[in-house]
C-alpha cells in the first residue's frame, strides 16, 4: 500500500512555491493577457496565394505594433489565417494589406474583417466572469449540502488551488484569456471536484469497515482503493485532450492546453490537497 499522506507536507511546499511563482509573475508581467473578444479590436480572415510559415506572418504583424495580436492557421494548407489585433481603425484593411504586401512576397486577399468595440469586449468579459462565479457558487452550494464542513473545506481548497495554478500558468506562458480558456477552467473545476468527491465517498464508506483504525490510516486506505479509478480516468482524459491539442487545429489549442494542465493538477490536488486539508482541519470528520 502506498503511503500517500506521508508526502503531503512536501507536496504542499511544492504547491506553495508554484502559487508564489504565479503571483510574482502576475506583478512582474502586469496581469493577464486578454483575447480580443474581451479587449476589443479587429479580426481579419486572410488568404495567401501560396503557403507560408505562420512565423513569417507573425513577424510582419508584430513589427507594426498594432497592440495585442493573435494569429491562427485555418485548415492544413498554411494559406488561410485568422489574425486578431488590438486596434480599431476604419483604414485598417488597406494598412494591413499594404504591410503584408511589403513584408511577404506572396499575394494576399482579405476575405473578411470584423471589429469588436472596447465596450462590447468589456461586456463579454463581465458576462464571462459572472458565469464563472455562478458555476463556483453552484459547486459550493452542492458541497455544503452533500458534505460535512471538513470535507467541503478540503474540496474547496483543492478547487482554489487548481484555479490559482491555472491562473499562474496563463500568466507565465502568456496565454490570452479567452472564452475557450474560461470554458476549460469550468471543465477542470468540475473534474477536480468529482475526483475529490469520489475519494471522500470512499473514506465515508470505510468508516464502518475499518473501525478502530486511525483517521490517517482510513484516508490512506481510501486513497489507495480509488487510485486505479483516478489514474484510469485521468489517463483517458489526458490522451483524449492531447489528441484534441495535436489534431484539433490552432483554434482549440488554448482550450486543450489549459485542460491538459488542469487534468494533471486536478488529479494531484484531489490526493495531496483535498484529503490532507480535510484531515488536518478535523480529525473527527471521519
Amino acid at each position: 500500500m502506498i503511503d500517500f499522506l506521508k508526502y503531503r507536507y512536501a507536496c504542499m511546499v511544492v504547491s506553495a512555491v508554484l502559487l508564489v511563482s504565479g503571483a510574482a509573475a502576475f506583478f512582474y508581467k502586469g496581469g493577464f493577457r486578454y483575447h480580443i473578444e474581451f479587449e476589443g479590436g479587429t479580426e481579419i480572415l486572410l488568404a495567401f496565394e501560396k503557403p507560408i510559415e505562420i512565423s513569417e506572418l507573425r513577424t510582419a504583424v508584430d513589427e507594426k505594433k498594432w497592440g495585442t495580436n493573435q494569429i491562427q492557421s485555418i485548415g492544413s494548407d498554411s494559406q488561410e489565417f485568422l489574425v486578431r489585433i488590438g486596434l480599431q481603425d476604419h483604414d485598417i484593411e488597406d494598412s494591413f494589406k499594404k504591410t503584408l504586401s511589403k513584408a511577404i512576397d506572396n499575394t494576399v486577399t482579405i476575405r473578411s474583417i470584423e471589429q469588436v468595440g472596447a465596450e462590447a469586449g468589456k461586456e463579454v468579459k463581465t458576462n464571462a466572469i459572472i458565469a464563472i462565479l455562478l458555476s463556483l457558487l453552484v459547486l459550493l452550494l452542492y458541497l455544503s449540502i452533500r458534505s460535512k464542513f471538513a470535507y467541503a473545506t478540503g474540496a474547496v481548497a483543492a478547487l482554489a488551488h487548481d484555479l490559482l495554478i491555472i491562473a499562474g500558468f496563463l500568466i507565465v506562458t502568456g496565454t490570452p484569456v479567452s472564452l475557450n480558456v474560461l470554458a476549460a477552467v469550468v471543465v477542470i473545476l468540475g473534474y477536480s471536484l468529482n475526483d475529490s468527491i469520489v475519494i471522500f465517498s470512499r473514506i465515508r464508506e470505510n468508516i464502518g469497515k475499518l473501525r478502530g483504525r486511525s483517521s490517517y490510516e482510513i484516508a490512506n486506505v481510501s486513497l489507495n482503493q480509488t487510485l486505479r479509478r483516478t489514474l484510469l480516468t485521468s489517463f483517458s482524459t489526458f490522451v483524449s485532450v492531447l489528441t484534441l491539442y495535436l489534431l484539433g487545429g490552432e483554434a482549440l489549442h488554448s482550450f486543450a492546453l489549459v485542460t491538459l494542465v488542469g487534468v494533471i493538477f486536478g488529479t494531484y490536488s484531489s490526493i495531496y490537497i483535498a484529503s490532507p486539508v480535510m484531515l488536518a482541519l478535523n480529525q473527527e470528520a471521519l
